[in-house]
């Protein structure tokens, strides 16, 4: 009986220490987003996060994958997890730069997203796709400056009987800051596309190199990206369209080493502003295009 009981307590000293050494891992429950950059192998992909950091995502038999659907959950296949598309994980660190999943879930919505720009370029690029949905975060990017220098403006106003003898420099910077929302055309750059289709022809891509490489010489640039469709079949289909080609542009640029805040959020413009006659083949080409404007802030180019 003694020997009996001595065995318990040894297997149960055992299941504790045992419990006990798996305890960190499994109350491990850390999240992480961003954006996938490619495929790796044996079940893996890597991740750019939101904070800049290249992450291998490990899937194992467990990982379980759900696709958001408003209020639902679909389980879906980890091969659906492709380039380009913004996904949430959660599990633990196995290592600095490698994350064990046990759960990865992304909306629908942002899968449309990326299966647009997949089709929009080359195969050989999808690697080189740098979180294409942080440009929807430009519009919050610029209204904090704008609120940081509306900060600096009270500022001024609050301690003006300090520096009564700088008027003029608080007069220029006040004019400034009422320009934030002003810009000057630098250069513009049009790329035209073939019936029913995003995908950029490689002689457009000079040109949008030329333009990236031109932006990095201008101080407080932005750049405006514009897709239009021809006034030919459904609306619905124009306004994809045109959306489609957008972001095929935008996604070029980013390439090209264009930060996503200094690229405005991209504008699906479906028909609108037809530029030539949708009686010819010729108008319509014409119409089939997406316009990249280069622009300058007057708040920083006048300082």
């Amino acid at each position: 009986m003694k020997l009996r009981r001595s065995g318990s307590a040894v297997i149960l000293a055992s299941t504790l220490v045992a419990g006990l050494g798996w305890a960190p891992c499994a109350a491990a429950d850390e999240h992480i987003k961003g954006v996938i950059q490619a495929l790796g192998i044996d079940s893996t992909v890597v991740m750019r996060t939101d904070d800049g950091a290249d992450v291998t995502i490990v899937l194992r038999d467990y990982t379980k994958v759900r696709r958001v659907d408003g209020m639902r959950e679909l389980k879906v296949s980890s091969t659906e997890l492709i380039p380009g598309l913004r996904v949430q994980a959660s599990g633990y660190y196995e290592a600095a730069n490698a994350f064990a999943a046990e759960r990865v879930t992304f909306k629908r919505s942002d899968m449309k997203l990326a299966a647009a720009i997949r089709g929009g370029v080359d195969p050989t690029d999808q690697r080189s796709l740098d979180n294409q949905r942080r440009i929807g975060e430009n519009s919050r990017t610029i209204a904090q400056q704008q609120q940081m220098l509306q900060h600096q403006a009270a500022e001024i106003a609050n301690n003006a009987h300090r520096i009564r003898a700088n008027d003029e420099k608080i007069v220029a910077t006040t004019g400034r800051i009422n320009s934030l929302d002003n810009y000057n055309v630098v250069s513009t750059v049009t790329v035209y596309f073939r019936n029913g289709q995003a995908r950029i022809d490689p002689k457009y891509r000079s040109q949008l190199q030329q333009l990236a490489a031109q932006a990095k010489g201008v101080r407080g640039y932005m750049i405006q990206v514009q897709g239009y469709a021809s006034a030919v079949g459904s609306n619905a289909l124009n306004q994809k369209l045109s959306m489609q080609r957008a972001d095929a542009v935008t996604s070029v640029l980013q390439q090209d080493g264009v930060p996503p805040p200094n690229i405005l959020v991209p504008a699906a413009m479906g028909v609108t502003d037809q530029v030539a006659s949708n009686r010819t083949a010729d108008g319509q080409a014409q119409n089939r295009r997406t316009v990249v404007t280069l622009l300058q802030n007057k708040g920083i180019s006048e300082r």
